[in-house]
């Protein structure tokens, strides 16, 4: 039926936007992971391959822009829908305001690692529960330029998070039901609103943002057997900012929210709160190399009942662009629980091979998960990946 609609916008557009630019563009993916740890007694492959289309269509016509992208997705039994268009929508300006209707993905927020008042979208967690994606978020969307900022109002009708409908490698140990329910004013037909003033003065970046609609993160009840998302209506008020001398760059965001349900499946109201540090260091061992140091340390007032599970933790990580022809990068992260004195490693390496086609390898490794009730589901989960990626 999506697919069906997009094609029947792409045939009736052209007319009446005509040729003034067009542009198309995608990928396909191809990647394979391999699981260190076996349980394939519990009936959960230690292997899987995945494969991703991209589309991307583009036309602009005087102050008019419409834009498609689709993914499909094959080779995952676990997808509830193999075809997603997170951003689909018609966009343009009049005088001082830009409007944009359709489906979008919204950024809010600074830090590299946590972004506590990144709001907007709902997550695809088919891959697994810690390989959360984006889904694009229905929207009208209007933007303000103002003296001290830009003003975005956003219209959003509301959205579920797409979760694995059979067992498969990173998820708990039940199955979740396609089911889901509604608590504390929620619906899955009321919408929401968002208001973010964002500008800079100076060296600073700031943003204040707030929303009131269905929550990201519902709680989780088991109903016969199987697990049961639990949405709430939720208020969340969030302030974020970037100071930046030179090459630091000191960061933070800070929110304030009610009536969300916190791991034990009981509303409460919360602040959270991250303190982040960015360092380049430009032409590393006199090389056109840049290196990037990391830190991040989050903060949940509720302690252990954090939802999220990022109630006292230490990011630390490094990156390194070689600024080469082939744009090699790699990634090196650690998440410390300083709490449940748990933590995992994350490492990744890309390059282009060839002038359409990029390829790279990533490590996850899991230490003492055993030690958190909320995670000890994925202490069996390190992992390689290796993917290729070919544009065109």
């Amino acid at each position: 039926m999506k697919l069906r609609l997009i094609v029947i916008l792409l045939i009736f557009i052209k007319p009446v936007f005509g040729e003034n630019y067009i542009e198309q563009y995608g990928s396909i993916k191809l990647s394979g992971t391999s699981f260190i740890q076996d349980i394939s007694n519990d009936n959960r492959k230690n292997s899987k391959l995945d494969s991703e289309l991209e589309y991307n269509f583009y036309l602009e016509k005087d102050n008019l822009e419409f834009k498609v992208q689709s993914k499909i997705k094959f080779g995952n039994p676990s997808l509830n829908d193999q075809i997603n268009f997170n951003e689909a929508y018609v966009s343009g300006y009049r005088d001082n305001f830009d409007y944009l209707i359709g489906n979008n993905i919204i950024f809010w927020g600074k830090n590299e690692f946590f972004n506590p008042v990144d709001v907007i979208n709902s997550q695809d967690y088919s891959k697994g529960l810690n390989k959360g994606e984006k889904i694009g978020q229905p929207m009208i969307n209007f933007k303000r330029y103002l003296d001290i900022g830009d003003l975005d109002l956003y219209l959003l009708y509301p959205t579920k998070n797409i979760y694995p409908l059979e067992k498969i490698r990173s998820q708990t140990a039940l199955n979740f039901d396609d089911y889901s329910k509604y608590s504390n004013s929620a619906s899955n037909t009321n919408p929401g609103i968002g208001i973010r003033l964002s500008g800079y003065r100076d060296n600073i970046d700031y943003g204040l943002s707030m929303y009131n609609g269905n929550t990201k993160d519902p709680g989780l009840n088991i109903i016969n057997g199987k697990i049961v998302p639990n949405y709430s209506e939720i208020l969340q008020l969030g302030f974020d900012f970037q100071l930046t001398r030179d090459s630091d760059l000191y960061k933070s965001e800070i929110i304030y929210r009610s009536d969300q349900f916190d791991s034990n499946n009981i509303l409460s109201d919360y602040y959270a709160s991250n303190l982040g540090y960015e360092k380049t260091l430009f032409n590393f061992l006199q090389k056109n190399w840049d290196l990037g140091l990391l830190a991040e340390y989050t903060y949940d007032s509720r302690g252990r009942r954090s939802h999220t599970g990022f109630q006292n933790d230490l990011f630390l990580g490094t990156t390194l662009a070689l600024n080469d022809i082939q744009d090699t990068q790699s990634r090196f992260v650690v998440i410390n629980d300083l709490d449940r004195q748990t933590r995992s490693m994350t490492f990744t390496y890309e390059s282009r091979f060839f002038s359409l086609i990029r390829g790279g390898v990533e490590l996850y490794y899991p230490f003492n998960l055993e030690n958190d009730i909320h995670n000890a589901s994925f202490k069996d989960e390190a992992n390689v990946s290796i993917f290729t990626k070919y544009s065109f």
